[in-house]
């Protein structure tokens, strides 16, 4: 019997969960699997072996990075029909993908505001007799209290079989960040990253990318006015937004970009570019973080870092003591700091061994193949 395998993720302001949960995917297809990714939000274009059954379901997100509230394609607060149509199009997915796990992304951890959604289809797929496992990266974000550390301690002791930690135990630990009980088998993959092939050419090309979520805008406009001043003047500099930036910012960054500058909203092959550039600039989100570091590619990381959500300064600070790249503070961030960076990652590169295991996807897929069979 071929393992089946239902993936649910729902990123609600950057898109590194679907891309993670895509990277995995892939891998247990990879492996001769059957895989289904439910998806919540608009899935990002490219990422995707054509053997994974992809089902949209009715897109939910949240309009910032607070996570206050959640809102519909339009911008409305979701309507009882949307939830209705989501479920109705999960229960379907469930019964056709008769998967033998269920791999939910982030929750129990995260995505509270999903529960309702989340816990019937965890109930409908053990029914069904599927395990029930959760993928979660190396750093979740912290809950604000201890009464949210609790609830996902019962949830995993009710309904889970194994959580699966996507990171490196030697960089960093779950218990650096969470605090919480975890009762059920904690299993670490390494990082996920989407593979690239290995390329001969030289290195060329500044890429600027600062991930799916809104909150590109500051990081654009500095690597805009550091081109501005002339620094890298004869490289090409590929300037991506992301697709939840703000409204205008392409048309507003395109006004003043000089000749050799392109701006996209996506590049369904971002990965195969910053691999192949002499220099990478971004926020510090987890898979453009490690798939840069993965390609070998000089990496200046600023990460974003507002009241409760210290991921990315914490991933970026340790990584920069590992010297595999040059963390810029927000704070900080002017045309002339961001130039020095840049200069010192160029004087600076990841070395060619970074030491970092980057095979979490792959591993993902045996695991929870491991899980299927009662491992």
């Amino acid at each position: 019997m071929t393992l089946s395998i239902l993936f649910h993720v729902n990123h609600l302001w950057g898109s590194g969960h679907y891309a993670r949960i895509a990277a995995i995917a892939n891998a247990v297809v990879d492996a001769g699997g059957a895989a289904t990714i439910l998806a919540g939000n608009t899935p990002l274009p490219g990422r995707l072996a054509p053997a994974v059954r992809l089902v949209e379901l009715p897109p939910v997100r949240s309009p910032d990075a607070t996570y206050a509230r959640l809102v519909d394609a339009n911008g409305e607060a979701p309507s009882a029909e949307l939830w209705s149509k989501r479920q109705s199009v999960i229960d379907t997915a469930l019964t056709e993908a008769a998967p033998d796990i269920l791999a939910t992304e982030a929750f129990p951890f995260g995505r509270r505001k999903l529960s309702a959604e989340l816990l019937h289809l965890v109930a409908a797929a053990k029914a069904r007799g599927a395990k029930i496992v959760a993928s979660l990266r190396d750093l979740p974000t912290p809950p604000g209290d201890d009464r949210r550390l609790a609830e996902c301690a019962d949830r995993l002791r009710a309904h889970y079989d194994a959580v699966l930690v996507h990171g490196d135990p030697s960089v960093f630990g779950l218990n650096e960040i969470w605090p919480g009980e975890v009762p059920v088998p904690m299993r670490t993959t390494g990082y996920v990253v989407t593979p690239v092939p290995p390329t001969t050419e030289a290195r060329s090309g500044v890429i600027v990318s600062a991930g799916g979520g809104g909150n590109a805008a500051p990081v654009l406009r500095m690597a805009l006015a550091a081109r501005l001043q002339g620094f890298l003047a004869d490289e090409d500099w590929t300037l991506v937004t992301g697709p939840s930036a703000p409204g205008g910012l392409i048309e507003e960054l395109t006004r003043i970009a000089p000749a050799r500058t392109t701006l996209h909203c996506a590049l369904p092959d971002l990965p195969q570019r910053i691999a192949k550039a002499r220099l990478a600039i971004g926020r510090g989100g987890y898979n453009a973080t490690v798939e840069t570091l993965a390609a070998g590619s000089p990496l200046v990381v600023i990460p974003y870092a507002p009241p409760g959500e210290p991921e990315q300064a914490i991933r970026a600070r340790r990584f920069a003591e590992l010297g595999l790249l040059t963390a810029l503070g927000e704070t900080t961030l002017t045309p002339h700091a961001l130039i020095h960076a840049a200069q010192h990652a160029l004087a600076h590169p990841p070395p060619p061994e970074t030491g970092l295991n980057t095979n979490g996807a792959a591993a993902s897929a045996a695991l929870l193949a491991e899980i299927a069979s009662g491992g």
